[in-house]
């Protein structure tokens, strides 16, 4: 199962777009371009448990026009929702990086509401090596959960959108086994339920996770920070289990 370390977390990761493709194929009939969400998906994912996705929707972020949410769905996963993101014009761009377990691929759909057009759909596939919404449970201690950390770009400035990073040290695991052909529950799911983004006392964003959420989540998300303050991202666990952790947003020259 593939982790990522504090010094990869730092130093970002860039080799993972040398294996990446872009392309989405639209799914609904005369939409226009603005509500189209674009794909970044392997051309194999050899780890089921990990699955890299990257969706973007080149749209405007207006206050009375936007972007609401991206919903993530692969229909033929034991899991089939794998989370839901939602934005405001303060993160400047919709955008989110994570990944995803993925138990035979088939067609992710990404279902995006417009703030003033409702919703629209895209899909891509994506091909995965069975298996990964039915491996064991990570041997990380329950005590042992949590470390959140925050990675903010070394330069920043007013009205610019920026990359954060978002990542905490926690177990996923489904609950589910497959038995004769079928996925049977054997216990309880544990995964980070939610990650709820503030820029000062406002919301900037929140995203609904589920159990095919990899372990120790890392989400790449936008920010256009108008004003300096203090960013902080809160974890909840499916047991409400909290963490956060902060970075002061500062504005260079």
């Amino acid at each position: 199962m593939n982790t990522v370390t504090r010094r990869q977390f730092l130093h970002g990761a860039g080799g993972l777009s040398a294996f990446l493709v872009s392309g989405a194929v639209w799914a609904q009939g005369g939409a226009d371009r603005l509500h189209r969400p674009v794909f970044d998906l392997p051309i194999l994912a050899e780890d089921g448990s990990a699955v890299p996705v990257a969706l973007s929707v080149d749209h405007p972020m207006d206050p009375d026009h936007y972007i609401r949410s991206i919903e993530v769905v692969l229909e033929t996963d034991p899991v089939p929702r794998k989370g839901k993101f939602h934005f405001t014009p303060s993160n400047g761009r919709a955008s989110v990086a994570f990944q995803m377990r993925s138990g035979v691929g088939g067609t992710l759909k990404a279902i995006v509401e417009c703030s003033r057009h409702g919703l629209f759909t895209g899909t891509q596939e994506v091909r995965v090596v069975p298996g990964g919404c039915t491996v064991a449970p990570d041997k990380v201690a329950k005590e042992r959960l949590g470390n959140p950390m925050l990675r903010l770009p070394r330069s920043i400035r007013r009205g610019e959108v920026i990359e954060v990073r978002a990542k905490v040290d926690h177990n996923s695991y489904t609950g589910l086994a497959e038995r004769n052909g079928r996925f049977v529950r054997e216990q309880p799911e544990f995964y980070v339920k939610s990650m709820v983004v503030y820029l000062g006392d406002r919301k900037v964003s929140e995203y609904e996770m589920t159990s095919a959420i990899s372990p120790n989540p890392l989400v790449r998300f936008p920010l256009k920070p108008t004003e300096e303050g203090l960013l902080r991202v809160v974890f909840v666990n499916s047991e409400g289990q909290r963490w956060e952790t902060s970075q002061p947003v500062r504005f260079s020259g």
